[in-house]
Order: structure tokens, then C-alpha cells, then sequence
């Protein structure tokens, strides 16, 4: 017969089994994509890269994250080393018309991924390759890609990239979500990098409040768009300064040679 003290443990036990039994797993999407590696490959080539863009310029918008990015919500469709991801995922219609309302934008539009080229190489560079040629397709001036840097944290544990973030933990854990949105303007003609602009949101809550996976995946959405939407705000104040000293350089360059002085000789 089994005793009174062996009946206890078998009641405190069984519910720590069963929590442990049925605990379930949310996968973390893939990480961002490199964009400082797109650009020009060697230090030397940066610094010959100059703009031929005109004023006002066309506007071309394009999210980019690591190659075979997946997430609950979206698959990423894989161009050389990236992966472009479909705007319906974070964006929504206003962003891109309030794009078009910026200073010196002629016009803003999407970029798909249905005409980007495959680029054959892997390299981030042929990936941007890609990207301007597809930009190019659609008659755009600029590139304005942009990336999302989404991080997980239980406590001290990260799961990294493309790791497993465990659901039902202790409610004596703290889990965040942190998430970083950073865009970069390049010149679709050359590739020169005009500026960048980025911004960040987070949000942190008990672990064990992640009851599913897809409250998993709401957190991560509503914390990237949050990101996106202060992204944007900043990505107008550092196109406003682009468009002003681009406008200058394209006003200097299409005046006329100064005729010579009176009385100089010829």
C-alpha cells in the first residue's frame, strides 16, 4: 500500500510533469539581412561611388532580412542571399503614401519580389546588384530598403536567430521581445548609400503569459511595426537633409560655365 508521504509526491510531481509534458515551442524567425555588406566590397570602391540621381527622385520601398527568412506570418522569398518579404506582413498602405509626401519624392512605390532578378551569387553585393536592377525596372531613383532586427530573451537565455523560445515557463521569468528596424537610401544608378536611419521598440512580459505560439508571434509583429512606424518617422528627417543637399548638387551641376571676365585676354 502506498504510503501518505509517497501519495504527496506523486501530487506535487504530477503537475510539474504534466506542465512539462505539455509545453510547446515557438521558433524565432531568421535574423536581418546584411546591409552594410550590400554595398560596394572594398573601401576604395566606396569612395569612387558618387550619385546620379535627379531632384525630385522616384522612390522605391523593399524590406530585406536574411536569406530563407520564415516566420509564422510570412515567408520570405529568397534573391541571392536575401530574402524580400511581402509588405503585408508589417506595412500598410499609408506608409508608402506617406513616403510620397516627403520633400523632393516625385513618386514612392513597392518593390516586389516578382521582378527582382535571382542574383546566381550568393554575395550580399549581387544581392544588391539584384535589388537596383529591379528598382531600375520600375524607373526609381532610389532604393529604399530597410531591415528588422528581432530579438527574444527569457531571462538570460537567447535564443539567437533561429533558435526555440520554450512556451509555459515559471512566471518568476521575464521574457522581451526587442526589434530594430534600420533603412538605408542608395542611389539605384551607382549604389552610393545616401544616409541610413533606424529605431527600436521592445516589450517584456512573464513568460508563462506566452500561452501559445501565436500569442508568441503577436507580441513579435506588434513590437516590429512599432519599431517601423518610429523607423519611418526618422527616415523622413534623414531624406529631407539628403533631398536638400542632393537638390544643391544637381542645381550646381546644370548651371552654365561662367562667361570670362571683361578684358581677359582670350
Amino acid at each position: 500500500m502506498p504510503t501518505t508521504r509517497s501519495l504527496l509526491l506523486v501530487l506535487v510531481a504530477l503537475p510539474i510533469l504534466l506542465a512539462i509534458g505539455c509545453q510547446t515551442y515557438y521558433r524565432t524567425p531568421g535574423g536581418p539581412a546584411p546591409i552594410g555588406e550590400m554595398t560596394a566590397p572594398t573601401i576604395a570602391e566606396k569612395l569612387r561611388v558618387q550619385p546620379e540621381s535627379p531632384m525630385p527622385a522616384t522612390l522605391a520601398l523593399v524590406r530585406v532580412q536574411g536569406g530563407n527568412y520564415y516566420s509564422r506570418s510570412v515567408a520570405g522569398v529568397r534573391r541571392g542571399g536575401v530574402s524580400i518579404v511581402a509588405a503585408d506582413d508589417l506595412e500598410v498602405p499609408e506608409d508608402v503614401w506617406s513616403i510620397q509626401k516627403w520633400p523632393m519624392v516625385r513618386f514612392a512605390t513597392r518593390l516586389s519580389a516578382i521582378i527582382i532578378p535571382d542574383a546566381k551569387d550568393k554575395d550580399p553585393d549581387a544581392a544588391m546588384l539584384a535589388l537596383r536592377e529591379g528598382a531600375a525596372t520600375l524607373h526609381a531613383d532610389i532604393l529604399a530598403l530597410y531591415t528588422i532586427d528581432t530579438t527574444f530573451r527569457v531571462d538570460d537565455f537567447s535564443p539567437g536567430a533561429l533558435g526555440l523560445v520554450t512556451l509555459g515557463l515559471a512566471p518568476t521569468k521575464n521574457a522581451v521581445v526587442h526589434a530594430t528596424a534600420s533603412m538605408a537610401f542608395v542611389d539605384v544608378r551607382t549604389g552610393f548609400v545616401f544616409g541610413t536611419a533606424e529605431a527600436s521598440s521592445r516589450d517584456d512580459q512573464i513568460a508563462n503569459s506566452w500561452t501559445s505560439e501565436d500569442a508568441v508571434d503577436q507580441c513579435r509583429r506588434r513590437v516590429e511595426r512599432e519599431a517601423l512606424t518610429a523607423m519611418l518617422a526618422e527616415a523622413e528627417k534623414c531624406w529631407t537633409g539628403i533631398a536638400t543637399g542632393r537638390q544643391t548638387q544637381v542645381e550646381a551641376t546644370d548651371l552654365p560655365e561662367m562667361a570670362d571676365p571683361p578684358g581677359k585676354a582670350k
